[in-house]
């Protein structure tokens, strides 16, 4: 939901309001992207290195930087039968969590164990991967490895359609994702238009891609059984990780991070490396700007806005101050690393990112960043995300600048991301201009928030066109927008069908709603089957409704089979049956049940079906031969409802005479019934 502030907020949906960005995207801008290595070429499982594979490099001890042996992470219950299950079958896992939790080694060591044979690759960030759709299938089966799973996500990359091409041909997809791209990702279906978004065509496909996977999900702080098997191990880096990590996770303890970021804030003190402190903060506030694959000029550049506040000190030269930043700090990793083999380009180790982008440096991105950036990005595409990336930081001037030239080139993601712009401005006459340009230049997303716009401003008959327009062309959350405009205004069969064409197009609020619908129409089966869906978009509530509908679905199914028995005349069946009905509801059908079963001889429906028709119809004659026959047959219970249904007849003498039976034989609310006439 948007806070406070926000504009265009219609059950849930809106445009305009606070952002936060982190991380890194870089989808949209390499050049003649390589093609697949032949499956015939790949490497077995067994010969896969850990540090080739994305694990990071152990910090150093005692001269050597050396694998630590790994130990067990409760996760692994739940990763490693599935990944044994996708040699079967293929699919797509993705193992989730924080920077240096550990979610690259844990994915690796259930790859080795359970993948044995399997020949693997992990390409290149700029691979085409859609040549794989017409590779032959290696007989021993075949892994596609994508650490980092956001760098693939892209048209020529892992898009829906090769997913399940791939899956089909039952290959095992294993990646890993850092949180703040699951949320970034996931997020922008329930929200449509926000700042903070990825690009469009990245966003539409890494929701899509995510739908289609399992994911596990790995804590950065490991709990206290994974502590114990720590501590267990005769490894003495583990042991060292096991006393000395403190706050932090095993794994960012033994990838060095927590020592590196501490090493870097003392960098900056006379006699330290000022200027290198200067170098690794303005790479990394690049990186956060948008600039993924930095050249050194760009770090130049930029680093002396961070000495202007070192007064006193005395910089290093600029050669000392790189080798410091980008030496391997305890056998580990650098602050800059260089991309590629040729080093002309650099980037921040992510874990100095990720600390800075949570805010937990508490610095924000210095403006003249942004004019580096600008001056070292090339291609739309890229432009577009520094664009995005300025507004959720607030330097909405940058942002603007960007898109206004975007839009003079005819892009429409620039037009719809401007009238966002204008919409947190609150300039809705302007919002509304752009958001109606941006959907005469075919942005799938624009009619549906100028429809939001147009309901905000009570102009009712307008947004249900535009809802219409995206509607027709798939636009799940306009289908389901509009679904809710006609049920209010009384349409329901047409509400209805959008309802529907919004959860077949995977709306998680339309499949919850669906399924209630249904639900409510005691349709459980098909019901069951949308909400399944729901919990699979984390629709809040889902889960509930669906154990809700499938225990109604079973009981359903008793209901049919006791009906079939009790026709063929089985009082126990009958009785069960009017039962089971009156836990529904169902109490007028309940009660012929009831009265089949007492008139084939039932003692306890004999019991029912009198208590029924004495207590609740107040038909004292049509009730008493049922209840009388129930308590000559010995029933207590009979015995003491008779009474009192005598006593309301006013037939006093019989009333007392059974119900002080009924108290002799230890009913207690005939006590109670007895004690109340002698209370004083």
């Amino acid at each position: 939901m948007a806070s406070e502030g926000d504009s265009i907020d219609v059950q849930g949906n809106f445009i305009g309001g606070p952002a936060q960005v982190s991380g890194t995207q870089h989808n949209y801008f390499a050049a003649s992207p390589p093609a697949p290595l032949p499956p015939t070429d790949w490497i077995m499982t067994g010969q896969a290195a850990p540090l080739d594979f994305g694990v990071h490099r152990p910090r150093q001890r005692d001269g050597q930087a050396t694998m630590q042996p790994y130990v067990r992470r409760d996760a692994d219950a739940q990763l490693r039968p599935l990944v044994a299950r996708l040699r079967r079958t293929g699919g797509l896992l993705v193992v989730t969590g924080d920077s240096t939790a550990g979610k690259t080694r844990c994915l690796f060591e259930a790859m080795r164990q359970e993948l044995t044979g399997c020949r693997v690759w992990a390409p290149p960030r700029n691979a085409d991967l859609r040549g794989l759709a017409n590779a032959v299938v290696p007989a021993e089966g075949w892994v596609l490895w994508l650490d980092d799973l956001e760098d693939y996500i892209r048209e020529t990359g892992l898009e829906p359609a090769l997913v399940s091409d791939l899956v089909g041909r039952r290959m095992v997809v294993l990646a890993t994702l850092r949180d703040e791209y699951v949320d970034r990702y996931q997020r922008r279906k329930a929200s449509i238009g926000t700042l903070d978004q990825p690009h469009p065509i990245a966003a539409h496909l890494a929701a899509r891609v995510l739908n289609m996977a399992e994911q596990v999900p790995l804590a950065r702080l490991w709990s206290h059984d994974e502590l114990r098997r720590t501590r267990k191990t005769d490894d003495a880096g583990l042991a060292e990780a096991a006393t000395h990590h403190g706050v932090y996770g095993i794994s960012e303890y033994l990838a060095a991070g927590p020592a590196l970021l501490d090493e870097m804030s003392r960098a900056c003190r006379a006699g330290g490396n000022p200027r290198g402190h200067a170098f690794v903060r303005a790479a990394i506030d690049l990186s956060r700007a948008g600039l993924f694959e930095i050249p050194l000029t760009a770090i130049e550049e930029l680093h002396t806005r961070y000495l202007e506040n070192t007064a006193g000190m005395r910089p290093e030269s600029a050669g000392e101050a790189f080798t410091w930043a980008t030496r391997v700090h305890y056998g580990a990793t650098g602050m800059l690393n260089p991309v590629g083999i040729d080093s002309v380009a650099w980037k921040p180790f992510d874990y100095l990112v990720e600390h800075f982008s949570r805010g937990d440096g508490d610095l924000p991105i210095h403006r003249a960043t942004w004019a580096v950036v600008r001056r070292h990005v090339h291609g739309a595409h890229h432009l577009h995300i520094v664009g995005m990336l300025a507004a959720a930081c607030d330097e909405e001037g940058v942002a603007e600048d960007i898109w206004r030239a975007l839009l003079d080139e005819g892009s429409s993601d620039a037009c719809f991301r401007l009238a966002i712009l204008r919409s947190r401005q609150g300039r809705a006459a302007e919002c509304e201009t752009l958001l109606l340009q941006a959907a005469d230049l075919a942005h799938e997303d624009a009619p549906y928030a100028l429809g939001l716009l147009l309901r905000d401003q009570g102009r009712v008959s307008e947004c249900k066109l535009q809802w219409q327009r995206a509607a027709y062309d798939g636009n799940a959350e306009a289908a389901y927008s509009l679904s809710s405009l006609l049920h209010d205004q009384g349409r329901a069969a047409e509400a209805e069908m959008w309802l529907r064409s919004a959860a077949d197009n995977g709306c998680g609020e339309a499949l919850y709603t669906l399924g209630k619908l249904l639900a409510r129409r005691k349709q459980y089966r098909e019901a069951e089957r949308w909400l399944r869906e729901a919990t699979l978009e984390n629709v809040e509530e889902s889960d509930e409704l669906l154990d809700a509908v499938i225990r109604l679905r079973e009981t359903t199914q008793a209901v049919e089979e006791l009906r079939q028995e009790a026709e063929l005349g089985n009082s126990d069946a009958a009785f069960a049956l009017g039962e089971l009905l009156r836990s529904l509801d169902e109490v007028a059908e309940a009660e012929i049940w009831w009265r089949c079963a007492a008139h084939a001889g039932h003692p306890a429906a004999t019991l029912r079906y009198g208590f029924v028709l004495s207590l609740i119809h107040n038909d004292y004659a049509a009730g008493e031969p049922w209840l009388r026959k129930a308590a000559n047959a010995g029933s207590i219970d009979a015995s003491y409802w008779l009474g009192l249904t005598l006593g309301m007849q006013h037939r006093m003498r019989e009333a007392q005479q059974l119900i002080t039976h009924a108290a002799q034989a230890g009913h207690p609310a005939a006590r109670e019934h007895l004690d109340a006439q002698t209370a004083p």
